[in-house]
């Protein structure tokens, strides 16, 4: 399960990092660093589904995507085409960040939420947030019409829940592309965007790429 690798539930501490360091010559030199760990303070939330859409919530239905998403977002790109901080898909006001702890319906069933969601009536615009090439675009059980977008470097970003999709596979973006609308398709409460961005093949809160540069 690739949301098993992320580091959402990483103990807050100092570990220890072995870095590889090679030079214009080809000489690798070993480097070893502390990384501090901070906790995310990550918050509960109570979610309740549209109704019919208690059975999205079936894990064989989430593994399979996962297998989907992690086959495209684990592909290692060495062209760059982000340059700066990414911009915000939806001109909309952003309703549940990442990391949050939801419990569904009855209370029962916890997920962890990986990416950060907009509130938006349906149809209003997503927009590309860096240039890109589109590596998905099809429609999933969970996260309803999607559309993942790969930024090289190992940085993809994706795009649920919506009404309609206008790129497809193999369609290059430019930032600020109307790419598709903001739905309610899929394991949803109500209308909007979820935006995630993966990075070498695991979720991380995709704000922080909005706040600073990653160059």
């Amino acid at each position: 399960d690739v949301y098993k690798r992320q580091p959402v539930g990483t103990r807050a501490g100092v570990y220890p990092a072995a870095l590889t360091l090679t030079d214009a010559a080809g000489q690798p030199t070993p480097l070893m660093v502390n990384i501090r760990v901070v906790s995310g303070n990550y918050r509960p939330e109570t979610i309740t589904l549209l109704e019919g859409r208690g059975a999205l919530l079936n894990v064989a239905v989430e593994d399979a995507e996962l297998t989907i998403l992690n086959r495209v977002m684990a592909r290692f790109n060495p062209s760059r085409y982000f340059d700066g901080p990414l911009g915000l898909p939806a001109a909309a006001a952003m309703t549940s960040p990442f990391g949050v702890v939801r419990q569904y319906n009855d209370g029962t069933v916890e997920r962890v939420h990986f990416g950060t969601d907009f509130a938006g009536v349906v149809g209003s615009p997503i927009f590309a947030p860096a240039a890109g090439r589109v590596v998905l675009a099809d429609t999933l059980n969970v996260r309803g019409i999607a559309t993942v977008i790969d930024h090289g470097w190992g940085v993809f970003t994706g795009y649920w829940h919506q009404s309609e999709r206008y790129v497809q596979v193999g369609d290059e973006v430019s930032p600020g592309q109307v790419i598709g609308t903001i739905g309610d398709t899929g394991r949803v409460s109500g209308p909007h965007l979820h935006w995630e961005l993966w990075v070498n093949g695991v979720p991380v809160d995709p704000m922080q790429w909005a706040r600073q540069s990653f160059r």
